[in-house]
């Protein structure tokens, strides 16, 4: 992964007015981090950082992420008249968790918008450049990208980005989550490369189809205009069907049974 503490070029990103750049870099002040792990804490949210100690230091935190998995962090600021202020903290990790056996399946997890910036927009330009970053660090290896959602704001983002060269995300599921003593429910939501899912289509075509693989196949192309929910565990249950009535024998359906791998290690709700 890209460890240098300032990455600039094609990520920053100029505001309409000209006189607004934010700046994304991997490192944050003890005091920036501070005050974000505090602003965490005083919310009902489901952030995992609040799971860390608010007295960290980023090596600290960048350790705590990478015993559960490879992860990078990055820290976004908004630069200004010669002022700088912390507007985001995010990350991306290589994998759901550090069992997962196959690559390509990254997850945007960790963000943060302070609440001084929230409702500006940014969002968006936090995701585009989480995604720009998946693009660049796994090429025409990525599968899928991973991401959860709790706001409803955030889904609607996230399903509707409008980011130029990028599907949107799809709802899987429901995933529980253990917050700082607390399960809670996330929805769970996946953006599929166009690659990753044809080749899933492709795996599925023939004639005589019976039932539940039209049922799949209808899913599957629906993901790119329509409103997909629980596509994890429609899968889940269409792919076991025709499992077992003998359908898929002889087929390599090998990127159907990694995408009910991840399901399963998110853990998503009812797809273990």
């Amino acid at each position: 992964m890209n460890t240098s503490e300032n990455i600039e070029t094609a990520r920053q990103r100029a505001r309409p007015a000209g006189v607004e750049k934010l700046v994304v870099s991997e490192t944050a002040s003890p005091d920036e981090l501070r005050r974000l792990l505090e602003s965490l804490r005083q919310e009902n949210c489901v952030h995992s950082w609040r799971n860390f100690g608010p007295g960290g230091t980023v090596k600290q935190l960048l350790d705590w992420e990478n015993e559960r998995r490879p992860t990078v962090l990055f820290f976004f600021r908004l630069e200004r008249g010669g002022a700088t202020r912390m507007v985001a903290a995010s990350a991306v990790a290589d994998r759901v968790n550090r069992d997962f056996p196959h690559a390509g399946f990254p997850v945007l997890g960790r963000c943060c918008i302070m609440p001084e910036f929230r409702s500006r927009g940014f969002y968006r330009q936090v995701l585009q450049h989480r995604l720009e970053y998946c693009r660049a660090e796994y090429g025409d290896g990525l599968n899928a990208i991973h991401v959860g959602a709790v706001n409803e704001r955030i889904a609607h983002v996230i399903t509707d980005h409008g980011l130029s060269g990028w599907p949107r995300f799809i709802h899987l599921g429901e995933e529980e989550l253990n917050v700082a003593g607390d399960f809670r429910r996330v929805g769970a939501y996946l953006l599929l490369l166009p690659q990753f899912l044809h080749r899933m289509q492709a795996s599925l075509a023939g004639a005589d189809a019976p039932p539940c693989v039209v049922e799949l196949r209808s899913a599957l192309a629906r993901t790119e205009s329509d409103d997909v929910r629980n596509l994890g565990l429609l899968v889940k249950e269409k792919f076991a069907e025709a499992r077992r009535l003998g359908w898929l024998d002889g087929r390599d359906c090998r990127d159907i049974e990694q995408l009910l791998l991840f399901c399963g290690s998110i853990p998503l709700v009812g797809c273990l």
